[in-house]
């Protein structure tokens, strides 16, 4: 083949890559090495939502209030815009489903709106008690906790999940 060829082959091949990355397929082209099946396991959110909720419904409250009392400056939009993007924000939120990846050398979950992946020699141990999940990690990192109340996650099958990847990897494992 030409050298304009392959250009053109290979252009096409990482735009649909791309692609097929964003929609969560192997890659075209690569090699069977670096496509791993994972395991997920999805919470829900309810916590901070709620929160959102109650602090839209506080300020619902304040806008009515001084409107009816006369206030002139509560008489704008601004504050009702205020309240539905709360409301909004609150509504997002709920539907972003927090998640635990585990794969065969790695993990990831989203924290602060980005995915974060450890790797299994940057696991220092993992804790389980009734509820909760906790993997401690080494050096600087914050430990992941997976909670059954805060999130809504099924933390014994991820427990059990949890155990097979730490006797894969000789990672110690405390049960409480």
């Amino acid at each position: 083949m030409s050298r304009s060829w392959e250009r053109k082959v290979r252009q096409n091949q990482q735009k649909t890559n791309s692609l097929r990355q964003k929609t969560g397929q192997d890659r075209i082209g690569s090699s069977g090495t670096g496509s791993q099946t994972f395991d997920t396991f999805k919470g829900r959110n309810y916590m901070f939502p709620s929160f959102l909720l109650i602090v839209a419904i506080f300020l619902t409250i304040i806008t009515v209030a001084a409107q009816t009392s006369g206030v002139k400056e509560a008489s704008g939009a601004s504050y009702w815009f205020i309240i539905v993007m709360y409301l909004i924000l609150a509504v997002i939120m709920f539907l972003r489903r927090p998640f635990l990846r585990i794969g065969k050398d790695r993990m990831s979950t989203i924290r602060f709106n980005r995915e974060r992946t450890l790797m299994a020699g940057d696991i220092a141990k993992f804790r389980i008690e009734k509820g909760y999940v906790t993997v401690e990690t080494k050096g600087k990192g914050a430990n992941w906790i997976f909670s059954r109340f805060l999130k809504m996650f099924k933390t014994e099958e991820i427990a059990q999940r949890v155990t097979e990847f730490a006797a894969q990897h000789q990672i110690p494992v405390e049960k409480k």
